[in-house]
């Protein structure tokens, strides 16, 4: 799985902190996304990653693919990836440097299930109570599980909060027993 190793996120680090000094978060985040959408397509990501392909073509092939499209910083990152045999490690930058940028600009993301999509009422409703509670932006990621019954489950980072008619049964379920 993509965004765990260490020297991921000692390259997301280090990218953080130009974006840091310079106030470009939203710069490195656009092209970082690009570079993500390369990532997806195989032809380019094999490419990239693979031992046998020198440096200098997967350079090339970067310069080619990315031209015009970001700013010079990205690409002496992309460079300095390829001329260290690193480019396997893209897709663990990305996930490291979301994190680190959402910190650093106080968004917080949270993925919510519900047993029926939300409505619009809903969705807003919960998306004020959290950025109430949490004083930051609020990202919400959703996801239909009918198998929890009702309520709703609600993670952020680690975190989970179970408000779901499912939990509430077993609970009772085990008081019971």
């Amino acid at each position: 799985m993509p965004g765990r190793t260490t020297a991921g996120k000692r390259f997301a680090e280090a990218i953080a902190g130009i974006a840091r000094q310079n106030g470009a978060w939203e710069q490195w985040r656009r092209d970082l996304g690009e570079i993500g959408s390369a990532l997806a397509n195989p032809e380019i990501r094999l490419t990239l990653e693979s031992p046998r392909v020198a440096p200098e073509r997967k350079q090339r092939l970067l310069a080619d693919s990315f031209a015009g499209r970001l700013t010079p910083d990205t690409l002496n990152l992309l460079n300095v990836m390829a001329q260290r045999g690193r480019l396997a490690l893209l897709p663990d930058v990305l996930v490291w440097f979301d994190e680190i940028a959402d910190r650093a600009t106080g968004v917080r993301r949270y993925t919510v299930t519900t047993a029926a999509p939300l409505s619009d009422d809903q969705r807003a409703q919960l998306q004020q109570r959290l950025v109430a509670s949490t004083g930051g932006q609020v990202i919400l990621t959703e996801r239909v599980d009918p198998s929890i019954m009702g309520g709703m489950v609600l993670r952020h980072e680690d975190v989970i909060a179970d408000y779901s008619v499912r939990s509430r049964l077993e609970a009772l379920r085990e008081r019971l027993n």
